[in-house]
């Protein structure tokens, strides 16, 4: 019996070592409570790590918000830049319409001053034949005048001559006037269109330069993104790794706080058992070496999928295979956890043996909440059918929700 309590102790220690590096203080142990124990890194520590974290995407949102206006900025000031080119584009296009009409100015100006050249020959010739002639007036015609008829005569050429000569004056005029116009509107309009033309190149290069340096700021932003995004994830690395190193440190001192507590409760049990004489039989139930063969049955069905509602002999569920494998000893159970609460004594988990049926429920204090069932096969483990999707295996006994052991009737 001395060796037997012994053996569950070692058990019992092995199993709250699992569950309390598992549960997290499952077992009744707050976190606080081993706060100043192991070597991890302190709770300040790791505060000042999640700190760091949560100024790192401080930083970082505040470096995607100015990249997002940044950005925008660029959208409007490219916009701008293509109005730019655009009037530029357009001012060339008058520019060169401005060429052609000069060019077709120039072709005016060339008939203008032919015109002026003959308007000038013309009076050459007048003025020359009055040199010739000594100069003619209406005076001179009368007094040198043979009679009457000659009179006329003179009179009348004279009246055409003037009237000629008004005329190739006035053609001169007019011919200088408009060759003046015409050059002057032809200066005036290549000088609209080249000052045009340069105010819109100048737009043109100030809009362009505007979206480089804008680019530029861009770039650079999304640069510090990059770098506060890369410290970010280093920041993160670094307090994952000191939550991580915390947790192990806290869940090492869980441990040895629970192997204490098992080796407490083994030698209290071996204590009471000596003190009672028990043999670890109770009166009804199974003989140990009948349990023993229902645990090579069920251990023999290790790798068989779970299937709900099956009992064997390829597929099982929870109670199905506690009910195939104490079938084959001669023992009768019923088919679901419920009932098998029921068809055996209750057994004290610090005194279980092989072949115990182990419940587990939803509310510990409650057997009506029980889901599942495994069978004790020693140091701390079970074996169980655990649920759809997984195979027959072994398992480990001691979890948080076990609610009780029963060692079946014999009948």
């Amino acid at each position: 019996m001395r060796g037997s309590a012994s053996r569950r102790a070692r058990g019992s220690v092995a199993t709250l070592l699992a569950v309390g590096l598992l549960s997290g203080g499952s077992l009744g142990w707050a976190p606080s409570a081993f706060a100043g124990h192991g070597h991890g890194p302190s709770a300040r520590q790791v505060a000042a790590g999640k700190a760091a974290v949560a100024r790192r995407e401080h930083q970082v949102a505040a470096a995607a918000g100015r990249v997002q206006a940044t950005t925008a900025a660029l959208a409007r000031l490219s916009t701008a830049a293509e109005v730019a080119i655009e009037g530029y584009n357009q001012a060339r296009v008058k520019q060169r319409a401005a060429q052609r009409d000069a060019d077709l100015a120039r072709v005016v100006l060339g008939v203008a001053a032919r015109h002026v050249t003959d308007a000038r020959r013309r009076i050459g010739r007048f003025a020359a034949a009055a040199y010739m002639s000594g100069g003619l007036s209406s005076v001179d015609a009368m007094l040198g005048a043979d009679g009457p008829e000659s009179l006329l005569y003179r009179v009348n050429t004279l009246n055409v001559i003037s009237r000629a000569q008004r005329d190739a004056t006035q053609a001169l005029d007019a011919a200088r006037i408009y060759q003046l116009a015409v050059r002057q509107e032809a200066q005036a309009t290549l000088a609209r269109a080249a000052a045009a033309a340069h105010a819109a190149d100048r737009a043109r290069h100030r809009a362009e330069s505007a979206v480089a340096s804008q680019t530029a700021v861009l770039a650079g932003l999304k640069q510090r993104r990059r770098e506060l995004a890369a410290l970010l994830a280093d920041a993160r690395q670094h307090a994952s790794a000191l939550e991580r190193a915390r947790l192990v440190a806290l869940a090492q001192a869980r441990a040895q706080a629970a192997a204490r507590a098992a080796a407490r409760a083994a030698a209290k049990a071996q204590q009471t058992a000596d003190q009672t004489g028990a043999t670890g039989d109770v009166q009804g139930t199974v003989s140990a070496a009948t349990e023993q063969q229902a645990v090579t049955y069920a251990e023999s069905q290790i790798g068989k999928p779970y299937e709900w509602g099956a009992a064997g002999p390829d597929t099982y569920d929870c109670s199905g295979l506690v009910m195939w494998a104490y079938a084959q000893v001669g023992v009768t159970l019923d088919h679901w956890t419920g009932y098998q609460w029921q068809e055996g004594a209750r057994i004290s988990t610090s005194a279980v043996r092989p072949g115990d049926l182990l419940f587990f429920a939803t509310n510990t204090s409650d057997p009506n909440t029980i889901h599942h069932v495994g069978i004790y096969i020693g140091n701390g483990q079970m074996v169980e059918a655990p649920y759809t999707g997984a195979n027959v295996r072994i398992s480990s006994a001691w979890r948080p929700d076990l609610i009780g052991a029963v060692r079946p009737y014999a009948r």
